[in-house]
């Protein structure tokens, strides 16, 4: 499956009456030259995810559903995890909003997904979203894992 993406710095917290929150655990087994293999719980749902950037705003994914004692299991053998809510703020270009939680807490991101590039290329954040960050390191969990604690908060 393909994904086209923007990320963006949330400046201002949108509307989330309404809006439900899903919990996602991740943590990786393989993050290296543009690959990454994951496992991660969303809510109930498990998954293997194997995910290999195609270009700055397309990745390519793969996802394999897991049990819950697979994940457990292959939980164990891994330290780096991020841990974040996401919430659904529009469908249309769909639009998720993540509040990360542990090592990460103080980041809010929005991520952006496209049908098309030409759509992506063309697309202007609303109001409450600041500078993009698709290209930086706040901009996937994977970067997020190699920043040292002081440059994630220099790039905040």
């Amino acid at each position: 499956m393909q994904s086209i993406t923007r990320k963006f710095i949330v400046t201002k917290t949108p509307d989330l009456n309404g809006k439900a929150c899903l919990f996602q655990n991740r943590f990786y087994l393989y993050r290296k030259n543009g690959i990454v293999i994951r496992v991660q719980s969303k809510g109930n749902k498990f998954e293997l995810e194997r995910k290999f950037d195609k270009s700055k705003i397309v990745r390519e994914s793969e996802k394999i559903a897991i049990t819950k004692d697979e994940f457990m299991i292959l939980r164990k053998k891994i330290t780096d995890e991020v841990l974040r809510e996401s919430y659904v703020i529009n469908e249309n270009p769909n639009t998720t909003l993540m509040v990360y939680h542990g090592k990460f807490e103080g980041l809010m991101r929005a991520e952006i997904k496209f049908i098309t590039v030409e759509e992506a290329v063309n697309f202007s954040p609303p109001a409450w979203m600041g500078k993009e960050i698709t290209d930086s390191p706040l901009g996937k969990d994977e970067t997020l894992l190699e920043l040292k604690d002081t440059d994630f908060r220099s790039l905040l």
